[in-house]
C-alpha cells in the first residue's frame, strides 16, 4: 500500500473457467465500487488491451505474459516452465513489492507451490492452508482447509486453527468459536489423528474451541470457524455449493409462472443472495508470506470481484504481520 492509501493488486487475467473476460467484468465492478484500488492484470497484452476499457484509466495496467497454466497442470511443470505464465508473472509483482497483493482463480497446487517458492512461508509454519467461508442464511461460516492440503498430522491441524482464529478476528472483528470436523461430536469419535489434534488445541488458552462438530452442525450456527484437512473441506464446501444450486433450481421451477411465485420472488431473491456462493467467494492462503486469494476456477464476474475485495481487505488490515505476530508469541 503507497503512501497516499492505494492498494495495488496483481490479478491473475488467465485464471479461471471464464478468463479473461470474467476478469475485466470483475475490473469493473471493483474500480466502481473501491475508489482505493489499483490492479495490474496479467496475461497476454494482445488479447487484455483489445478487452481494456477506456473508463479504466490509469488505475488498470497490463503485464504480459505468453499463457496461462491448465488446470492440470503439475507443481512440478508448474515450477519448472512456468516462468511465462501469468500465474507466475503475478506472485511476481508481490514478490518484487510492485503489488500488494495477488488474486487467482487458476491451478490451486500450482498457486501454493509457486506462492511458497517465491514468497515464502511465515516462521514456523509448514504448509499453507486456504481459508473460505460457507454461505449460510445467518453469518458466514470460515473453514479451513479447502483444498491445498489433502493428508495432514495433528500439529498441521493445530496450525491450521492458529492461522484461521487470527484470520477470523482480522475479517470479523471477533474471536472465533472453533470446531474440528469430526463423524461425532462426542470426544472418542474419530480417528487418532482428530483426537490428538483437539488436545492440542483444546490446550491452547488464545483459542476458542468448542470441540468436536459434524458436518450438519456447521450450517447450524455451531462454531464460528471449522477446521478439517484439505480433502474433507473441499468435499463440504462442495457439497455445500451444489446444494444451494439444487435448491434455487428447484424452488424456481416450483415457483415459474404461479401467483405464489411472484409474491415470493423478493423473499426469494434476498434468500438467494444471502447464499449466493459468489458472495463468499475468495481464499485466503494462510501461512504464505505475502497477501494471496485463491478464486473458485468456476467464479464468475461477481465472485471474482469479491475475491478482489478480500484480498484489499487482508492489505488494509495487515493481515501477513498480525499472523506472524501470533506464531512467534504461540512457538
Amino acid at each position: 500500500m503507497n503512501d497516499r492509501g492505494i492498494v495495488r493488486i496483481a490479478v491473475d487475467a488467465m485464471g479461471g473457467d471464464g478468463a479473461p473476460d470474467v476478469v475485466v467484468e470483475a475490473v469493473d465492478q471493483v474500480l466502481l465500487e473501491q475508489a482505493q484500488v489499483d490492479l495490474i492484470l496479467v496475461g497476454p497484452e494482445t488479447r487484455l488491451k483489445a478487452l481494456r476499457r477506456s473508463s479504466w484509466g490509469d488505475r488498470v495496467s497490463i503485464l504480459h505474459a505468453d499463457r496461462a497454466l491448465s488446470a492440470d497442470t503439475s507443481v512440478a511443470a508448474a515450477i519448472r516452465r512456468g516462468q511465462d505464465s501469468s500465474l507466475w508473472g503475478a506472485i511476481g509483482e508481490v514478490e518484487a513489492d510492485r503489488a500488494d497483493a495477488i488474486v487467482s482463480g487458476g491451478n490451486t497446487g500450482a498457486l501454493m507451490a509457486l506462492a511458497r517458492q517465491k514468497l515464502g512461508m511465515l516462521a514456523g509454519v509448514e504448509r499453507p492452508a486456504l481459508l473460505a467461508a460457507l454461505p449460510t442464511t445467518d453469518r458466514a461460516v470460515w473453514m479451513l482447509d479447502l483444498g491445498a492440503n489433502i493428508n495432514v498430522d495433528a500439529p498441521r491441524l493445530f496450525e491450521f486453527a492458529q492461522l484461521g482464529s487470527v484470520a477470523f478476528q482480522v475479517l470479523e472483528s471477533r474471536q472465533p468459536r472453533i470446531g474440528l470436523l469430526n463423524i461425532g461430536s462426542e470426544p472418542g469419535k474419530g480417528p487418532d489423528v482428530l483426537r490428538q489434534a483437539a488436545d492440542m488445541i483444546a490446550s491452547d488458552q488464545s483459542l476458542n474451541y468448542t470441540g468436536f462438530v459434524e458436518a450438519d452442525q456447521v450450517f447450524s450456527g455451531h462454531v464460528d470457524l471449522v477446521v478439517c484437512d484439505g480433502f474433507a473441506g473441499n468435499v463440504l464446501l462442495k457439497s455445500a455449493e451444489g446444494a444451494v444450486r439444487l435448491l434455487f433450481s428447484t424452488l424456481k421451477a416450483g415457483f415459474s409462472g404461479s401467483l405464489s411465485g411472484l409474491v415470493a420472488k423478493k423473499k426469494l431473491r434476498r434468500l438467494h443472495d444471502s447464499l449466493d456462493p459468489a458472495r463468499h467467494n475468495g481464499a485466503p492462503m494462510l501461512g504464505v508470506r505475502g497477501t494471496v486469494i485463491k478464486s473458485h476456477g468456476s467464479a464468475c464476474a461477481r465472485g471474482m470481484a469479491r475475491a478482489i475485495r478480500l484480498a484489499e481487505v487482508e492489505v488494509r488490515q495487515d493481515l501477513i504481520t498480525r499472523l506472524d505476530q501470533q506464531l512467534w508469541t504461540s512457538n
